[in-house]
């Protein structure tokens, strides 16, 4: 779920149209609907984010749910711009906000990564603080999103980044946005996961996926990487950091990172 802290939130949940009738769902908390580029987005008040998720899925069993996200406007959010670390700023255009020199530019209409999420602002500030120390030449981002850490990583200087991602959707969009920014000599967007990656090839593994998929895949990262290749590793919660860690008994952790709970991982293979 991506969130955008503010006084009062509202849910957006963004839906596939294709089996959803828009017209014939109602609910207590509904105030708003409206249209994206291949997703309805539906806006509740959320007394009670799950409850409002699974009325929605009785509604719909099949209804295909994109993503949802906490934002602070009853309508479609555009426009704005993050700063992660010195030299490093994300920028969505819309409204008063243009890009500035320097900036990446961002958008998003259907797939996670628009850089609100804690994990995303943490794998960012981890990302430039590896770079501080070296310079990681090949990168691979699995589950790459909306592209927006592998942009962050052809921003700090990677000379090929792999960005791999089994969403369809994701792919078109990180491809766009990869074009968008100048970077299509720098990053190559594919469809798929692991097995798309070489073995023992990069300096740097990201991994912004969920716990569930970390410790279902995450055994085989290390072989993608070089001796003495790092990963940066999020998606999970704190108190789930050691867990991860055993994931990975011949790692070296150098640094953990934390925001509202959520957790990111450096560490050296």
């Amino acid at each position: 779920m991506e969130y955008r802290p503010a006084a009062k939130n509202f849910l957006h949940v963004k839906i596939a149209p294709r089996g959803f009738k828009k017209g014939a769902f109602s609910h207590p908390s509904l105030v708003n609907l409206f249209e994206e580029p291949e997703a309805l987005v539906l806006v509740f008040e959320p007394e009670d984010v799950n409850s409002i998720l699974r009325d929605l899925l009785d509604f719909a069993p099949g209804a295909d749910i994109l993503e949802t996200g906490l934002y602070p406007s009853a309508g479609p959010v555009s426009g704005y711009r993050l700063r992660y670390a010195e030299g490093l700023v994300i920028v969505s255009p819309g409204g008063e906000i243009t890009p500035r020199e320097g900036e990446i530019v961002l958008k998003t209409n259907f797939s996670f990564g628009s850089g609100f999420h804690p994990t995303t602002k943490l794998s960012a500030r981890l990302l430039a603080e590896a770079f501080e120390k070296e310079r990681p030449a090949r990168v691979f981002d699995l589950g790459t999103g909306s592209g927006v850490l592998a942009l962050c990583a052809a921003k700090l200087g990677a000379r090929e980044i792999l960005a791999a991602d089994i969403d369809p959707r994701a792919v078109r969009e990180a491809r766009a946005n990869v074009l968008t920014n100048g970077y299509e000599e720098q990053i190559l967007v594919v469809q798929g996961s692991l097995s798309c990656a070489r073995r023992a090839f990069f300096d740097l593994l990201l991994a912004n996926l969920t716990i569930g998929t970390i410790l279902t895949l995450g055994k085989e990262f290390p072989a993608l990487l070089r001796p003495g290749g790092r990963m940066i590793l999020s998606g999970f919660m704190l108190d789930q950091v050691a867990e991860v860690k055993n994931l990975f008994p011949q790692a070296e952790a150098e640094k953990v990172l934390a925001e509202e709970g959520w957790a990111a991982l450096l560490c050296r293979i």
